[in-house]
């Protein structure tokens, strides 16, 4: 071999063998007149030589002569060949590694077994020796072929056939979108996974080699985690999932790692995680797998599939049932095995078990009972031992961790010097810190704050002073958040853990600490700057690959505004001292009035900040952390749109049902329904409930005192503040009030004693616990039991033919709903308009709504929750029949045509973007949602599924799928037709 920069030398047996293969390819080898190659030869000997030569020549070259010339072109006949130092090249357009992909694709099409054996051989050979270059060959027939011979009898040919197609998946490398698109498409047509599913399925260990099964299973891992549409097949076959889990429960190692592996792979889609998680011997099978006795290698992909299922927070709440302190006991068990051993540090042998169980521990990101257990099994001594060495051999009785000074003061050296040269121990272990800082738990929080001061005694002024210089670089534009987002995040997290220590605010004031932050948070608003902690956490990554899909409610405390978080969480604790307080603002139907003296102050630009967060999509931690600070300013809790539009109800007193009897004679008029969905605990036994009357009086009655609501009256106790509970009251409409502090303390009280926590948290100004959601404004509770009883209006939907109607509550056959005027008249100007009117159908206590079951469902969901349930375009959804897509598709239509006649604009948006999102070119179902559409002048709609379907008029036309369509319609796509040939798809949209 050469230098650095030379080609790699040929012998002369390699070019010999080169010619050869040439001869051989060329007997079978056909090029068209519009010079397209193609293996044309069915003749078995002919067949056999060229395998046989292609055997050959892979025998002899390695990857590192793939680029030779002499490889990719062949040598001209009619040249002397010369020595192999000095080969003289006429270059052709014959590519050797091509020829002999044209040849695989077509020698495996052969019903002779000899040939496809030696073929799936061969096959193996020249993907092993192409490595992740394989991607540049087109390997689409080879795929096809190869698929096709995974349901053959002869077990040789499949299993070497199913090795070279994985070998294929699995060296795609950087491989990206059509190189995917177009491998997907040969598996699709293969049935690819289908005939791994068949060959799963009708495995038997008795009779069958084990390899079979193995080699099939890892095949079908690699493409559940590279091509998501594939999972479907698999997780929706009942029959398949028992007989993996049987697999599982064998004492063959190797086949309960392969099953293991395959869960992990499935486990990537949502969906999957949650079937999975609702099956409780598939919990057992993963507890018994993470257990001290299980082998080594079966623990360590237990873990993995952990880590898998707990990407969510759904799928992770699913775990705090029975099964969490086992599988948790598990996981700190794996952290901390290797303790019982004589050794001081991790063995390297025990190293990627470890590793991998604290990637499963990080489930802790998520609120749940998962975190007392994690104590319990004393994950504070595990992760200090995993740090800084086994603590306990050290020590003949544990301690604990407040009194350990050495190991606290080690870990806060490491984490709070923004000069360390350990950049990769930086970010982690200064989060660490800045956890134990800013933790709920007020001892955690004073004994970290107390060693993290000790630590700083000696070198705090000089790394804060760096810190607050290079943030200030930032705020300024001089050095980018985007491009330092490293030094940026480990700059805010060091100063958020000063910023909780009082001797260095001044120092942080006199720096201009405060008004950085600010500037730093407006950047990131005004740019639209998000950048999550993965993208600067390498350590997070774990060595499992896959496409994700089907995920929902994944974002963490962090969300992707890292940078935004870690500058609140410093604000969070200089807010006070600042003492920039202004008492002028007010709200007003749920919107803040800023104080006029305040606009142009730094408090109103940082006011401004914290009120747009709240406002718009961040995760829960920005959220959190903004409303904490704004409680400085007197303003608690989290402004929804709901919440503004039950404030104008407020004041709605002809439907208040209940009458609060105050001290002095005062009273309140309040709406049952709202209590009951809010705060319960005013309602807490039956006898406090308004009597309604039963629905099978209501059609009887029709005088206006029967209608008229008879008022209930609760006397509250004389020891109740009076100015405070109608505080309380407003935040169980709203969500959302302004506290005066003289205010705070009785306030306090009442939401104890009423069970609402968030809101006594805020008063109490503690700080976010880590994974919990932002409170939220929604009325779903009273479509309860309990609040159906408190009803007041029925909607009911169009009959549906042939399907009898029961309802608990009432004898109406019609679908219906029992719903509540004052939530509905709050959302609808239609409806407050018709309940208001005094005309005869403002006193009925049934409204026909002319749309279907399903769409009045959602219809309900919006108005006491404040949104539309959406479409989720997942697996579930992707492998629906195309009629039940259209049925759901439907649905949303009737809500836009709905939502016009009632004004409502939200419903009729997000009904149009719910249609238009999952418009496709199937020509009959978009045709029939066309139509649909039409018949209810939803042209809006009809011009988008126009659009979608133009491109392919003259085969709709040719079928004759347009004859029953109307001509109008005919015309609009005929001219959107036009129009695409014209100026291409761009003309459509």
């Amino acid at each position: 071999m050469g230098g650095k920069g030379k080609k790699p030398e040929i012998s002369d047996h390699v070019v010999t063998v080169r010619r050869r293969l040439h001869q051989a390819l060329s007997l079978g080898m056909k090029v068209s007149k519009s010079k397209v190659k193609r293996w044309q030869s069915t003749d078995t000997d002919t067949q056999s030589h060229a395998l046989k030569s292609m055997n050959a020549f892979l025998s002899c070259i390695s990857f590192t002569l793939l680029r030779h010339p002499l490889i990719q072109v062949l040598y001209d006949e009619g040249t002397k060949m010369p020595d192999s130092q000095n080969l003289a090249i006429i270059i052709c357009e014959h590519d050797s590694i091509l020829d002999m992909v044209i040849a695989l694709g077509g020698i495996l099409q052969s019903d002779n077994k000899r040939i496809l054996d030696l073929a799936a051989d061969v096959a193996q050979k020249l993907v092993t020796t192409l490595g992740n270059t394989i991607h540049r060959y087109p390997m689409s027939e080879v795929i096809i072929h190869l698929s096709c011979l995974l349901s053959l009898s002869e077990l040789p040919v499949a299993i070497s056939s199913a090795i070279a197609l994985n070998r294929i998946l699995t060296n795609l490398g950087p491989a990206r979108g059509k190189v995917l698109k177009e491998i997907w498409n040969a598996l699709e047509k293969a049935d690819s996974v289908g005939n791994v599913i068949c060959a799963l399925q009708n495995y038997e260990i008795e009779t069958q080699p084990i390899e079979y099964f193995l080699v099939m299973a890892s095949l079908l891992e690699s493409i559940l985690r590279r091509w998501s549409l594939s999972r479907y097949p698999v997780w929706s076959n009942s029959k398949l999932m028992v007989i993996l889990q049987d697999r599982c429960s064998q004492s063959e190692i190797s086949i309960s790692n392969a099953v293991l592996k395959l869960y992990s792979a499935l486990a990537l889609c949502g969906n999957v995680a949650v079937k999975l998680l609702e099956n409780k011997d598939f919990l057992s099978m993963v507890v018994r797998s993470m257990g001290l006795s299980a082998p080594f290698s079966v623990r360590i992909e237990a873990l993995r599939l952990c880590q898998c299922l707990s990407r969510s927070g759904d799928a992770c709440s699913m775990l705090n049932g029975s099964y969490c302190e086992p599988i948790i006991q598990g996981l700190v068990g794996a952290m901390g095995g290797w303790r019982s051993s004589c050794s001081k540090r991790v063995p390297s042998d025990q190293l990627p078990l470890v590793l991998e169980a604290c990637r499963a521990a990080l489930l802790t990101r998520w609120a749940g009972n998962h975190h007392s257990y994690f104590w319990k099994h004393e994950i504070d001594r595990v992760l200090l031992d995993i740090l800084l060495g086994d603590c306990t051999v050290s020590y003949e009785a544990k301690v604990a961790l407040s009194s350990d000074d050495s190991v606290a003061t080690d870990l806060m050296r490491k984490g709070c010097s923004s000069l360390s040269s350990y950049m990769n121990e930086l970010e982690p272990v200064s989060r660490a810190v800045l956890l134990m800082v800013f933790s709920p738990c007020k001892y955690i929080a004073s004994q970290a704050t107390y060693y993290l001061s000790e630590t700083l005694r000696a070198f705090g002024d000089v790394c804060l002073e760096y810190v607050l210089a290079s943030l200030k670089l930032n705020a300024s534009g001089e050095v980018s958040l985007v491009a330092d987002s490293y030094h940026t995040i480990t700059n805010l997290i060091s100063l958020a853990c000063y910023s909780t220590l009082p001797k260095y605010h001044e120092l942080i004031v006199k720096r201009e600490g405060i008004s950085s932050l600010s500037s730093i948070i407006k950047m990131c608003l005004n740019g639209d700057v998000h950048i999550g902690r993965s993208n600067n956490a390498s350590h997070l990554h774990s060595i499992s690959y896959g496409t994700e899909c089907c995920l929902s409610n994944v974002s963490s405390l962090e969300g992707e505004e890292v940078i935004v978080l870690y500058s609140l969480q410093a604000l969070s604790q200089l807010i006070a001292f600042l003492n920039i307080v202004c008492n002028h603002h007010k709200i007003v139907l749920g919107e803040i009035v800023v104080c006029k003296k305040c606009r142009n102050s730094e408090a109103y630009n940082l006011f401004e900040s914290l009120w747009y967060i709240l406002n718009n999509s961040f995760g829960s931690g920005p959220k959190w952390y903004s409303a904490y600070i704004l409680s400085f300013f007197g303003f608690y809790g989290f402004p929804s749109k709901l919440g503004k539009k039950i404030a104008e109800a407020i004041d709605k007193n002809e439907l208040a049902d209940i009458e609060l009897l105050l001290a002095k004679g005062q009273s309140l008029q309040v709406h049952s329904p709202i209590i009951v969905a809010r705060c319960p605990y005013l309602l807490s036994n039956e006898t406090s409930l308004p009597k309604k009357t039963a629905w099978n009086d209501w059609k009887d009655q029709n005088s206006e005192h029967h209608h008229r609501k008879m008022r209930h009256e609760i006397r509250i106790s004389d020891r109740v503040d009076s100015v405070s509970f109608v505080k309380l009251l407003e935040y169980i409409y709203t969500g959302f009030i302004q506290v005066d502090d003289n205010l705070r303390t009785t306030l306090k009280v009442l939401a104890k004693h009423c069970g609402l926590k968030s809101l006594y948290d805020m008063l109490n100004r503690k700080l976010p616990e880590w994974g919990t959601a932002c409170a939220s404004c929604n009325f779903s509770e009273a479509l309860e039991p309990i609040g159906n009883q408190l009803s007041d209006i029925i909607l009911e939907a169009k009959v549906i033919e042939g399907v009898s109607w029961n309802c608990t509550i009432c004898q109406s056959p019609v679908p219906h709903m029992h719903a509540h005027k004052i939530i509905l008249l709050s959302s609808c100007d239609y409806l407050r308009a018709l309940f208001q009117s005094g005309m005869h159908d403002s006193c009925s206590q049934v409204i026909k709504v002319p749309i279907s079951w399903k769409a009045l469902v959602k219809l309900v969901h919006w108005f006491y929750l404040g949104y539309l349930p959406s479409i989720k375009q997942d697996c579930t959804w992707n492998n629906l029949d195309p009629e039940w897509q259209l049925h759901e598709l439907q649905v949303y239509v009737e809500l836009s045509s709905l939502a016009e006649f009632w004004c409502l604009e939200e419903v009729e948006e997000q009904s149009f973007k719910a249609v238009i999102s999952c418009i496709n070119s199937q020509q009959k179902s978009s045709l029939e949602l066309i139509r649909f559409a039409a018949s209810l002048n939803q042209w809006k709609i009809v011009t988008v599924g126009v659009s979608s379907i133009a491109s392919i008029y003259p085969k709709l036309r040719d079928d004759g799928e347009l004859e029953d369509l109307d001509e109008e319609l005919v015309d609009m796509l005929r001219a959107k037709y036009v129009s695409y040939c014209q100026h291409g798809a761009n003309a459509c949209d």
